[in-house]
């Protein structure tokens, strides 16, 4: 059976599915927000989560929040998150990736972004495929010598 949501329901559904599936997030903390291309962001004690209407709500926490938010969140040059923060592929960072680049941070650099755009150019968001592609291969390239 499927469901249909209609207006704001399905971020409401959204974000309590994503708080009852990730329990660590914590509660909810904020209110709800709307942001660009008809998307929402909802803070809780321990991340933020982003939605658009057509699904897929994803988190953001730390030192990569702080980082994304200070450079516009969602109405900056890298979107909405399409993926959790994730560990590097070496163990020793971590990252999400969003609709135009990603962000990542290691222990002794902090957070930065990885691929995308500069922030004052003109953003024309390209295919997923490329971006998770072109981020997966810089992150593969990343080592921290101990």
């Amino acid at each position: 059976m499927t469901e249909n949501y209609n207006g704001l329901e399905v971020f409401s559904y959204q974000f309590d599915r994503f708080a009852y599936e990730h329990s660590w997030i914590g509660a909810q903390t904020g209110e709800f927000m709307l942001g660009p291309q008809g998307g929402g962001m909802l803070e809780f004690t321990h991340a933020m989560v982003f939605a658009l209407p057509e699904g897929g709500a994803h988190e953001v926490h730390g030192p990569i929040l702080a980082w994304y938010l200070g450079h516009g969140g969602p109405y900056g040059a890298l979107g909405y998150p399409i993926s959790n923060e994730r560990p590097t592929p070496t163990g020793s960072g971590r990252y999400n990736l969003f609709q135009r680049g990603a962000i990542g941070w290691l222990p002794d650099a902090g957070a930065f972004t990885i691929g995308g755009k500069a922030e004052d150019s003109e953003l024309s968001p390209g295919p997923e495929a490329e971006t998770v592609s072109a981020v997966d291969s810089s992150l593969s390239s990343l080592h921290i010598s101990a």
